[in-house]
């Protein structure tokens, strides 16, 4: 019976003739892994399977890119739906291979691959903002982090998703708060990091295979410079502030200031900023058994302790194997 303890993963293509495949009832799924990574907007599924025939015709054929790819989990409750998204690439040698490796992704592969130009007026909050490309683009948006208000962005070219991203991260900079930029099924959700409701745990004697601990320099910011509002010939540097640049070396950011902002409180956003940042960052990754509930950004309590890690972490990224039932988690 599948648990939390045994989850069971299906998968079921939909082709664009109107065929569908359930691959778990078939019996041909080889390998089958999830990746879900804030380096790559788009989650990213490579499916393996035996290149069986149906009715006289191998998989390899029946299925191609641009066919459609369901994958489903079960931890005894029923099937839930954990990914969907488009089938980019087919890898075979010739029909008579052996098995099939496709690579999907979700939808926001859209985003990544699409360019468009954008220009906003002064004063548009960064909702409004993500909310004008989502409709363009005929998405429906569910929309619960933060915004600010953002000066005039002049006339850029830019990757849709990208752009996006270019106004969140603006935003984070001043709300000091990590967001989530995904997509559930065909609704663009935009929420802050650390908001689901059950924390589920990852304990070693339970269901930890093992651990690995990476210090890092990335993302470090030893110093931000904080600039006032574009003129003619030049824009105005009114401060800096520092922390740790003898350690670390001047590891630089860009803060910017409205004409009616205080300076003092935009270097004490700063000063906040570089008391997180201005050091060096522990990476936790720790394979466990699969938990097909556990989604990037959620909160998990981690009892690890012969790691030194305990408590609740935030899920930086997530990789189920789902035909091994396992999956590495990185923490920040």
């Amino acid at each position: 019976m599948p648990s939390l303890g045994n989850p069971l993963y299906k998968a079921v293509v939909k082709t664009t003739s109107g065929q569908e495949y359930d691959l778990y009832k078939l019996k041909v799924i080889l390998d089958l892994t999830i990746s879900d990574d804030p380096d790559s907007l788009a989650k990213e599924v490579s499916l393996t399977v035996m290149n069986a025939a149906k009715n006289g015709v191998t998989l390899a054929t029946l299925i191609q890119p641009s066919d459609r790819l369901y994958i489903y989990a079960n931890v005894g409750h029923g099937d839930f739906e954990v990914f969907r998204g488009v089938i980019w690439d087919r890898d075979r040698v010739t029909d008579t291979e052996k098995k099939v490796t496709f690579t999907a992704y979700d939808y926001l592969i859209y985003m990544m691959k699409s360019q468009d130009y954008f220009y906003y007026k002064k004063g548009l909050s960064t909702k409004e903002i993500v909310k004008r490309i989502c409709t363009a683009w005929k998405l429906k948006l569910k929309y619960s982090y933060g915004s600010i208000k953002n000066k005039r962005i002049k006339p850029v070219q830019k990757n849709i998703g990208d752009m996006i991203v270019y106004v969140l991260n603006k935003a984070k900079s001043k709300l000091s708060s990590r967001y989530i930029f995904t997509i559930e099924g065909t609704t663009v959700i935009v929420k802050y990091a650390n908001t689901n409701t059950t924390i589920y745990k990852i304990e070693e004697g339970k269901n930890v295979i093992s651990i690995e601990i990476k210090e890092t320099m990335d993302d470090i910011v030893t110093k931000i410079k904080i600039y006032g509002e574009a003129k003619k010939k030049s824009i105005p540097k009114l401060a800096s502030v520092s922390k740790n640049t003898s350690k670390f070396g001047t590891i630089q950011e860009v803060m910017d200031k409205d004409k009616k902002e205080k300076l003092s409180k935009i270097k004490k956003q700063a000063q906040k900023k570089l008391k997180s940042s201005a050091k060096v960052k522990y990476e936790y990754i720790v394979t466990a058994i699969s938990n097909p509930k556990i989604k990037r950004g959620d909160t998990v309590y981690v009892g690890c302790g012969t790691a030194g890690l305990k408590g609740n972490k935030t899920v930086k990224s997530i990789t189920h194997d789902c035909v091994a039932g396992t999956m590495d988690v990185v923490f920040y």
